[in-house]
């Protein structure tokens, strides 16, 4: 029997999410799914420089956590959102997806609340042992927001520890996951698994057609230590992201995952490494890229040198 090589990358450190009223969003964090603040700072020149952002210096950020304590953090960060922007029509970073207890209990509190219910409680057609709805925030940010109605231990999925707790999965948006799987193939080691075709409403919905209307091919990259990427093959119709010059796209913005080493072969980061005492770098060095499709991934190495 062979042992299967653990990859050097994963799990998930942060989610950002770009906003024009940072204070606004991040309290709807606070107030709805239970997380709490655990740092309000600017945006460093250097950070901002190595995200390829430069006009990002000097904007606030809000830094917040699951109620559990888990640090896979949620990032508010001060951007404008361009007029053309609308959520789950453009490539890049589509969703970041949080493991809950009670998604029907938490649909309910939502009801009331500045999210937007976008895809209701619903098991899933292809594993309907899992049950998640989707919502979108004040800044076009997305969620999707998942519980697990029995142990599925084939998937290695995390266990909820509060009733909102961490990230665990981010969907990307592409026209064709295959590329983004011979990126992680490549640099990685991670080997490319079935592209399954679906009917995905959620995306119906964004792009107008009607119910049931499109296929979408979708897979699965698994990282280290219980982190994901859904990988979604958008139709013709989906566009590049507007970004604002020197800015961070709208919505969800980038993701940032510990790896062993900033030292891969073959990767191009957008500036050079920098080293920040704040969460979720703690001191460790970290420097951004592009991904197959253009999205921003900063990667943070695991221990600080």
């Amino acid at each position: 029997m062979t042992d299967t090589p653990v990859p050097a990358i994963g799990p998930w450190a942060a989610s950002t999410v770009s906003a024009p009223d940072v204070e606004a969003v991040a309290k709807t964090y606070v107030d709805w799914l239970d997380y709490r603040i655990v740092d309000t700072l600017r945006v460093a020149d250097d950070l901002a420089q190595s995200w390829g952002a430069p006009a990002m210096a000097g904007r606030k950020i809000t830094v917040l956590a699951p109620e559990s304590g888990k640090e896979v953090l949620m990032r508010v960060v001060e951007n404008e959102r361009p007029a053309a922007y609308k959520p789950l029509t453009s490539y890049g970073w589509a969703s970041s997806e949080l493991v809950v207890q009670d998604v029907d209990a938490l649909q309910e509190r939502l009801k009331k609340s500045p999210f937007e219910i976008i895809g209701p409680a619903a098991n899933l057609e292809m594993i309907p042992e899992i049950r998640a709805m989707q919502v979108v925030g004040l800044a076009g940010e997305v969620f999707y927001l998942t519980m697990f109605q029995e142990d599925l231990p084939e998937y290695d999925l995390p266990n909820p520890d509060s009733f909102v707790d961490r990230m665990f999965i981010a969907v990307l948006a592409t026209d064709g996951p295959e590329k983004v799987q011979a990126w992680f193939d490549t640099h990685f080691g991670i080997e490319p698994g079935e592209v399954a075709d679906t009917k995905l409403e959620l995306l119906d919905d964004a792009f107008g057609f009607g119910k049931r209307e499109g296929d979408y091919g979708l897979t699965v990259i698994t990282m280290r230590a219980r982190g994901l990427v859904e990988v979604d093959r958008y139709p013709p119709q989906a566009v590049e992201r507007p970004v604002a010059a020197g800015c961070l796209p709208p919505g969800n913005a980038m993701m940032s995952v510990l790896v062993d080493t900033l030292d891969v072969k073959g990767l191009s980061y957008l500036s050079g490494p920098v080293q920040r005492p704040e969460a979720p770098y703690h001191g460790r060095r970290s420097a951004t890229l592009r991904g197959a499709m253009g999205e921003l991934l900063e990667f943070i190495e695991r221990e600080a040198s």
